[in-house]
């Protein structure tokens, strides 16, 4: 009972005194809040600075296999899989879409230990940010879904380089670094049995890389956001640290072989406003030249000028390339570009000329109009920056200045430095190095159409005379207010012709060839051509032809226009190719090697210049309302046409007259419409205008050969009949007994077109132009015609 009485007792004092158990009040103690909290604080602090400086003699000396495992796997459901190493980076809490470019030099260090060994040996560090805790305005700004996305391949680089881990990953920060990227953190992986593949996450995006040590190659992607500068200034940076060339001291495949690079940009995201334009879908765009390198880039007060050496190597040659450029003794002096790679320039992203094409372009694009012209004394050329159209009018002994009118001076010094080839005179005789210094260049540095409406505009002349205007400047189809300007401005369109003397001559590149089912050009972009057609024919131009070159370099054929002032420059214009080249011989100043200026010109050349394409027709004739040339079919072969055969005509004593001679009579009915002797009509005999010319000059001048002169001038006035189309008279002598068909000297005919004049209804008032052919089209320029 006594001892019952104890235990309720204390069981009392436990219940007051708030514990469980036993309580003796004289070991009872009481504890602050306060010191709780500071002993749990200091206890925080000691282990952290602890920790922080146990890390390096842990992680570096005592255990870097924790660093760099390289010769330990991870298993995973019964398969070996390589470890790897990473390192992550203390990066600031805050980043604005404006701040990306960190400045890395100062908040990055790298110390590349031993390179012979097997750890990483990369420390990096980057500074607290002083401003962690401040506003940053640009921090809520939305996040535009852009990014520029570089992909780089390299070929022929040290096995060794590509197979180490700690190399790709200080070459990896090596790249960060000069880039000034931030880097959050990165991870590299070596691969069984060679080969590494890295990435690294970035503030914006992403680096990686992937290697090929048995093959040399190594592929890098650099994607970045948030930022409208260009990675264009990169490459030489990825050049240098990556491509890491094969010791010509160790026995390898690669070793001696020439670093190969190819490069590719492209915008990711839906947000970006990439132009697209050439540099964009054929430069930088494009993985697949086997070169590709940055000459220069400048940006000038009118324009952005990029040049870049430019190679496939699959269109070289099909020999071996490469046991050439070992060769030392190789050299091709017919051929001194096979080896070169291509050079190409770029204005604002649009292509201009290329290294291996601009001859084609540029003797395309003058000397049509030169050869059509007897002797041109005075050219001006519009634009030209490059040199090239300058230095192929100077190839023409008759030109005594030639005018270069370019608003760009700094345009030109650029091309004399970086793309020497396209100004180069130095073979021709009496000119200088360069074109520009040639005694018969002058040049003008100012906007081309100021200084024609300055000098020619309103019916004044105070410059002189100019006998042909070379247009190479903008496209057409250019946006920019010059190209409409240059294209559909009649002040200047006449001031143009102001310029001109009775036979001058107006060229102009008119940009890549509509194709074969393309729209009208009065409906389309190329609606400024069209406009030049017409502007041309108001102004006073009595003649326009539209020719083609496909060797130009740009992907496309390339669509050139020559306007005539007089209808008798066609003559030249249509000159066969015997005549062509004798004139090129006459014409073209002599060169110090001996061998012709003209490297892709020539008669057979002027020939395909002479007849428009088939694509230029169609989308002539999809004008509205529809050109009457286009309706008429009496200019193209109808099939549907009945054709009365040669064994249904004869020969007969004409009804005409005394002395009418011989004519073509029926023995049926013929239906209106018909051919007559279709399966012999196209065996015409033709005498053109040059060749009637010899004759007119032989019979006139040797006697020892009259009476036989005299009989062909006797057929060729008794059986032809005459053409004006290619400028001045030419005869034209029917086939087979289709010969004494009458064409009806006194408007007495029965066969071939109708026409509004002949020669007993023509007099002095009759407009030239009946007279000169153009009496079944209505247009300047109608390739229909020219064609058919």
């Amino acid at each position: 009972r006594e001892r019952n009485k104890m235990k309720s007792r204390i069981h009392e004092n436990s219940v007051m005194n708030g514990i469980n158990g036993y309580c003796d009040e004289r070991y009872r103690a009481l504890i602050k809040t306060g010191f709780i909290i500071k002993t749990l604080l200091a206890s925080c602090l000691l282990s952290y600075w602890a920790g922080r400086a146990a890390r390096p003699l842990l992680f570096q000396s005592q255990h870097p296999e924790l660093e760099s495992p390289k010769g330990s796997s991870l298993s995973f459901e019964g398969r070996k899989y390589p470890a790897y190493l990473s390192q992550t980076f203390k990066t600031p809490r805050k980043a604005s879409s404006s701040s990306w470019l960190l400045n890395a030099r100062d908040t990055m260090t790298l110390i590349a230990e031993d390179n012979n060994s097997d750890g990483c040996g990369v420390e990096c560090r980057v500074e607290d940010d002083e401003d962690d805790d401040g506003d940053d305005d640009d921090d809520d700004d939305e996040e535009e879904a852009e990014a520029e996305h570089l992909m780089v391949d390299i070929k022929n680089v040290d096995d060794s380089f590509l197979n180490s881990e700690r190399r790709l990953a200080n070459a990896l920060l090596e790249l960060v670094s000069e880039a000034k990227l931030t880097l959050l953190s990165y991870h590299c992986i070596g691969l069984v049995p060679k080969g590494v593949s890295c990435v690294g996450l970035l503030k914006k995006n992403y680096v990686s890389l992937h290697t090929w040590p048995e093959r040399g190659v190594i592929s890098l992607d650099l994607c970045v956001g948030g930022t409208s500068a260009s990675l264009f200034p990169l490459m030489p940076i990825i050049e240098r640290i990556f491509g890491v060339p094969q010791a010509s001291h160790l026995p390898s495949d690669l070793s001696g072989k020439k670093i190969e690079v190819k490069w590719a940009r492209k915008f990711r995201g839906f947000d970006h406003d990439e132009r697209i334009n050439d540099l964009s879908l054929f430069v930088v765009n494009d993985l697949g030249p086997d070169r590709k390198t940055e000459v220069v880039t400048v940006q000038t007060d009118y324009q952005t000028i990029n040049i870049f050496d430019y190679e496939f190597k699959s269109t070289k040659t099909l020999i071996n390339l490469n046991s050439l450029l070992h060769h030392t003794g190789f050299h091709d002096p017919k051929n001194p570009l096979v080896l070169r790679p291509d050079r190409i320039i770029l204005l604002d992203g649009w292509l201009q000329s290329t290294l291996h094409n601009e001859a084609a372009y540029h003797e395309a694009l003058v000397h049509p109009a030169m050869f059509a012209h007897e002797a041109p004394k005075r050219v001006a050329i519009i634009g030209g920056g490059e040199g090239a159209t300058l230095r192929e009018v100077l190839k023409h002994n008759t030109v005594e200045e030639a005018i270069m009118i370019e608003i760009d001076e700094k345009m030109v010094n650029v091309s004399r430095q970086y793309i020497p080839e396209w100004s180069d005179c130095s073979d021709l005789e009496g000119s200088a190095n360069c074109c520009v210094d040639d005694p018969r260049s002058t040049m003008y540095y100012e906007d081309a159409l100021a200084w024609f409406m300055n000098r020619y505009s309103n019916g004044n002349s105070t410059a002189g005379p100019i006998d042909v205007i070379i247009v190479d400047a903008l496209d057409p189809e250019s946006e920019i207010p010059f190209s409409k300007a240059l294209y559909s401005d009649k002040t200047l369109m006449e001031a143009f012709n102001n310029a001109m003397p009775s036979d001058g001559i107006i060229i102009m590149q008119l940009g890549e060839t509509p194709q074969l089912f393309a729209a009208d050009e009065t409906r389309s972009k190329f609606k400024n051509r069209a406009a030049t057609e017409k502007l041309l024919e108001e102004v006073g131009f009595e003649s326009v032809h539209a020719y083609e070159e496909s060797h130009c370099g740009f992907g496309g054929s390339w669509e050139f226009m020559v306007g005539f002032k007089s209808w008798s420059s066609r003559k030249r214009w249509y000159a066969n190719p015997a005549e062509v080249e004798l004139a090129m011989q006459k014409r073209g100043v002599r060169t110090k090697s001996g061998q012709s200026p003209f490297h892709y010109f020539n008669g057979a050349t002027m020939a395909s210049y002479q007849v428009p394409s088939r694509s230029v027709e169609n989308v002539f004739c999809r004008r509205q309302p529809v050109p009457p040339s286009c309706t008429n079919k009496t200019y193209m072969y109808n099939p549907e046409r009945p054709n009365v055969p040669t064994s249904l005509l004869e020969v007969k004593a004409s009804s005409l007259g005394e002395n009418a001679g011989r004519g073509l009579f029926t023995k049926v009915d013929i239906p209106k419409g018909s051919y007559i002797g279709g399966e012999v009509a196209g065996a015409t005999i033709r005498f053109f205008p040059s060749t009637r010319e010899v004759i007119d000059g032989l019979y006139t001048s040797c006697n020892a050969t009259e009476r036989e002169l005299e009989v062909l001038e006797y057929y060729m006035d008794g059986y032809g009949f005459t053409s004006r189309k290619f400028g001045k008279a030419e005869v034209l002598v029917d086939a087979s007994i289709l010969t004494f068909v009458n064409h009806g000297c006194n408007g007495t005919y029965n066969t071939g077109r109708v026409t509004k004049v002949n020669e007993l209804t023509a007099d002095l008032e009759t407009p030239i132009d009946e007279l000169n052919g153009r009496i079944h089209s209505d247009s300047l320029f109608d390739p229909v015609i020219d064609r058919h």
